[in-house]
């Protein structure tokens, strides 16, 4: 990635930058506590320290990563407090979508929501994790996208990147943090019109999550920043 001379330029390079960091955040490459290193990163995305610098600041803004004195910056290790506020944020604006949702529910969004869970089927069959782990999350976004409200469109696309740390931090070992099953009894209560049951299902749901995590772990793995953003 070469540097950029115009301000629209730069600007650009910047977002992509930030955006391929925070997708890695959010992919669950990136775990918790990784050191992003400032020299390696600029060597890696071939730009300045300040515009790196520009980028780390932008994460640290979002919650996704911390900067400290004489340290630099890392990816944030979220609390057992955060993880525990990221639910209670979540049940209040999933139900808010679930109520759009299931108001203005139609042929075309059962359709893609019924597709969309066949693939969770899918990857979950060929225990495919990482594709679980995409897929999974991408259920709630088109469900946000169906609400028709961009604020809850972005809120709640910023507390499934951070519960990506919650759940790298926190997920017991061969339990996967979500369930297709669940998201089949969700849509069932939407596709119905059941406004109560659909809300009261999403709720469950996020708190099956919240349980399946063991909040007392904490472990760290070391990360290959040079092979997280290969090509």
């Amino acid at each position: 990635m070469r540097e950029s001379s115009s301000p629209e330029e730069e600007h650009s390079v910047e977002d992509a930058i930030y955006n391929q960091i925070r997708d890695a955040i959010g992919g669950q490459k990136l775990p918790p506590g990784t050191r992003l290193r400032e020299d390696e990163m600029r060597q890696i995305f071939s730009v300045s320290r300040s515009r790196i610098r520009k980028v780390f600041s932008r994460l640290a803004y979002d919650g996704l990563v911390v900067i400290e004195p004489n340290r630099g910056a890392s990816v944030a290790r979220p609390s057992v407090k955060d993880a525990r506020d990221l639910f209670e944020a979540r049940r209040g604006i999933e139900a808010t979508i679930v109520t759009a949702v299931t108001r203005k529910f139609g042929a075309a969004e059962k359709r893609a929501l019924r597709q969309h869970i066949e693939k969770e089927r899918r990857a979950d069959e060929e225990r495919n994790h990482a594709d679980m782990i995409s897929l999974s999350g991408d259920f709630h976004v088109l469900l946000a996208n169906f609400a028709d409200n961009g604020l809850l469109s972005k809120f709640l696309g910023e507390l499934i990147t951070r519960e990506s740390l919650v759940i790298q931090a926190y997920e017991r070992p061969g339990k996967p943090s979500c369930s297709f099953h669940e998201h089949e009894d969700i849509l069932d209560a939407i596709e119905a019109k059941d406004t109560p049951k659909a809300i009261a299902l999403m709720s469950e749901h996020l708190s099956n999550i919240e349980d399946r995590l063991d909040l007392d772990r904490d472990e760290q793995r070391k990360i290959s920043l040079a092979r997280v953003f290969e090509g």
